[in-house]
């Protein structure tokens, strides 16, 4: 079996690559393309087209995407095209090529006033990035019918720099000592990476044999927690003072982002199999090497890649 995952410099693509090691893997990136990586415009069809032609994929993973609010409010027009545009163009790609895909899509096309929300329930994003993923879901359905298109929430892992997560961000500033106000009203999910990664890799492998798990399906850790009670959780373990961090409510306040958009997982549990990770055990690891101000502890990978 042969797979191709695009975005696979990412958080999520590094830990699908690893997941998907039982097969001959070819993984793409475009500003960042270290080792093994193929450098692919995934908004060029002609670049997707021959990459798709050499490496004849039974299966197609799509991690390209861009969460953080920084990066695609100051060039929302790159930002678009990386979400939806490449979105429909790999969905293209892997109908021709008749490859089974995997479209990675979000919990934000979700305006979170009514949770848990369901595969089938009425997505109403409150923001650019939700309203784009939601196109990106259009794009793929009409692209590559045959598609599971899997929601996720955000997540967390081993990352490469710290802006890669909200959790090691949230580590510096419990870290740094310096007044922070961190919201208290928004919940997230936060989910290892490497879960949403075996989640992947059993949805495709239940692609590849022929079953029908639903076109959109959702995958969540079960546990919530605010930026504020994340800072709390770092500074209890590591034994940090936390009397600089002040609860608030900037992320609500802006309107813009959804307070809480907890996923209904229960159609997949039972068609996959455990594969959870519990937050309080695995983000010990993923915040420690980004506790000093320098960055990651001296001699310590980050990033087991």
């Amino acid at each position: 079996m042969r797979a191709v995952i695009f975005g696979a410099s990412g958080l999520l693509g590094r830990s699908v690559m690893r997941a998907f090691g039982d097969m001959t893997v070819t993984g793409t990136g475009f500003s960042r393309t270290a080792g093994s990586l193929v450098a692919v415009d995934a908004t060029s069809a002609d670049a997707i087209a021959r990459l798709l032609g050499r490496g004849r994929p039974d299966v197609i993973v799509n991690c390209v995407g861009e969460r953080r609010p920084a990066v695609w409010a100051g060039a929302p027009d790159r930002a678009r095209a990386g979400n939806v545009d490449a979105a429909r163009l790999i969905a293209e790609g892997a109908r021709r090529c008749g490859a089974r895909l995997v479209h990675i899509s979000s919990d934000y096309v979700f305006d979170g006033t009514a949770p848990p929300y369901r595969p089938d329930s009425l997505p109403n994003p409150l923001n650019a990035y939700g309203r784009w993923k939601l196109l990106a879901e259009h794009a793929v359905r009409a692209a590559c019918p045959d598609a599971a298109i899997l929601r996720l929430p955000v997540l967390y892992g081993p990352v490469r720099f710290a802006a890669e997560t909200n959790l090691t961000e949230i580590a510096r500033r419990v870290a740094g000592g310096a007044p922070v106000e961190l919201d208290d009203v928004c919940v997230r999910y936060p989910t290892h990476a490497d879960e949403a990664a075996e989640v992947c890799r059993r949805l495709a492998g239940a692609l590849l044999e022929g079953q029908r798990l639903g076109s959109v399906v959702h995958w969540s850790a079960e546990q919530g927690l605010t930026k504020y009670r994340m800072a709390l959780l770092i500074a209890r373990r590591f034994r940090l003072a936390a009397d600089h961090v002040r609860a608030g409510d900037a992320d609500a306040a802006s309107g813009d982002r959804p307070v809480d958009c907890r996923l209904d997982c229960q159609d997949l549990p039972a068609a996959l199999g455990p594969v959870r990770r519990l937050f309080d055990i695995e983000f010990p690891p993923a915040v420690e090497p980004w506790l000093t101000p320098a960055g990651p502890v001296p001699g310590r990978r980050k990033d087991p890649s």
